[in-house]
């Protein structure tokens, strides 16, 4: 069951509503809440003749880290009105970016939940995805700014007989306890290299076999892109939380042709569980 999930502060205008939903989630299943402040140490500034002196670098560092300092303090009178158990940090490692720099701490909690890429705050949101999910060894949900509900009962795998959907609804599994698993196979590929001869029955056995009310659904996308299907299908179902592999395919691979992961975390309208 969920015991701790980290939220990162990424600085996006996103970040209330999405520590909001962190907080639900966490009072809904009793867990710690960790919020962590990064110091977003810049790189040594350009100057016409070369690097900014030690002065004006030290200068710039004394403003981030009092910038730092001052948000984690009002986070601190925020979360004292919560009925959660919390934890706010600020984070000096000063050898990466934010994003790989918080990497570091989401590797000790047993989720991390960050925002929907959207709008002037896509590229910071991409930015600690794409860290978490590859680097931090744990499980990535990703929330739309407006979800609303707090526990997640009724789980929509996204199946591919792939290890990163594999990691994906285990992870699901021992963090929510949920009763209801539905299995959703879009265009599958019959035979000995892709779904066996009858798609989605071995992974519902093997998630029956724990108690779970398992069913199977198998879908043509159509004219549709993956992701919409899967969307659709969601929100036909009422699931609470869309669980799936992240980036199946190489990231370039994915940014460059288009892929189901990128597509998804663009159009997402109800949470996401991404494992890689």
């Amino acid at each position: 069951m969920l015991k701790d999930l980290f939220f990162p502060v990424t600085g996006a205008s996103t970040d209330d509503a999405t520590l909001a939903i962190a907080e639900r989630i966490a009072e809904a299943y009793r867990a710690r809440l960790i919020i962590s402040v990064p110091v977003a140490v810049p790189t040594a500034l350009a100057a016409p003749w070369g690097f900014a002196p030690g002065p004006v670098l030290a200068e710039v560092l004394e403003e981030v880290e009092i910038h730092a300092t001052k948000r984690a303090e009002d986070l601190r009178r925020r979360m004292a009105k919560s009925g959660v158990d919390w934890d706010v940090r600020v984070d000096r490692t000063r050898l990466f970016d934010p994003p790989e720099a918080l990497t570091l701490q989401a590797r000790y909690a047993d989720l991390s939940v960050i925002a929907q890429p959207r709008g002037d705050d896509a590229s910071i949101a991409h930015a600690f995805f794409n860290a978490f999910l590859f680097e931090s060894g744990r499980p990535v949900m990703v929330v739309p700014p407006n979800f609303a509900s707090r526990r997640f009962d009724k789980l929509l795998l996204a199946w591919k007989p792939t290890r990163e959907a594999t990691r994906a609804i285990h992870d699901a599994l021992s963090l929510f306890a949920p009763s209801d698993v539905e299995v959703l196979v879009v265009d599958p590929e019959i035979g000995d290299l892709g779904h066996g001869d009858e798609p989605g029955a071995d992974i519902a056995a093997h998630l029956a076999e724990r108690g779970l009310n398992v069913n199977v659904t198998r879908r043509a996308s159509g004219t549709m892109s993956v992701a919409t299907t899967l969307r659709l299908h969601a929100a036909e179902s009422g699931a609470d939380l869309l669980v799936a592999g992240g980036y199946g395919h190489t990231r370039l691979r994915e940014w460059v042709l288009g892929g189901t992961t990128r597509d998804l975390l663009e159009s997402l309208e109800r949470p996401v569980l991404f494992s890689r």
